[in-house]
């Protein structure tokens, strides 16, 4: 396996909607816009449906986002799970994406598994895609 450069995604969160306290964390949904640049560019929008869970290391956020990337050929649509925990500069993000997508040159991400690593913070969302192959 071999991990391929695939875009950067720098994401600010425009709204966050309070759920609260469920059985499993506090869950909130946390709404992005963002850009997407590399080997596509675009632009990002996407909800992250986060719970927060207090542990030993900190509030830690199980990710589960779903996305959708706006190119001049189409749209890629995304499902993100994962998760972001508290370090010095902002939480460390590690994720896997799943895609789905029409554009004829980039239908083999439909089968293609993609891993993002970043961080989180107040000044946004700064990630870097990688597909698995």
């Amino acid at each position: 396996m071999e991990l391929e450069p695939f875009y950067e995604l720098e994401a600010q969160i425009v709204r966050t909607e309070e759920i609260g306290e469920t059985p499993y964390g506090r869950r909130s949904n946390f709404h992005m816009k963002g850009v997407v640049k590399g080997k596509i560019n675009g632009t990002y929008e996407g909800i992250d449906y986060g719970t927060i869970v207090k542990t030993e290391v900190g509030d830690v956020v199980y990710v589960y986002v779903r996305e959708t990337i706006t190119t001049d050929r189409g749209i890629i649509s995304g499902i993100r799970q994962g998760y972001a925990v508290p370090t010095q500069g902002g939480l460390a993000v590690r994720l896997f994406i799943f895609f789905h997508t029409q554009i004829p040159e980039y239908r083999f991400l439909n089968w293609t598994l993609g891993v993002a690593e970043g961080k989180a913070g107040p000044e946004g969302l700064r990630l870097k895609v990688s597909l698995l192959r």
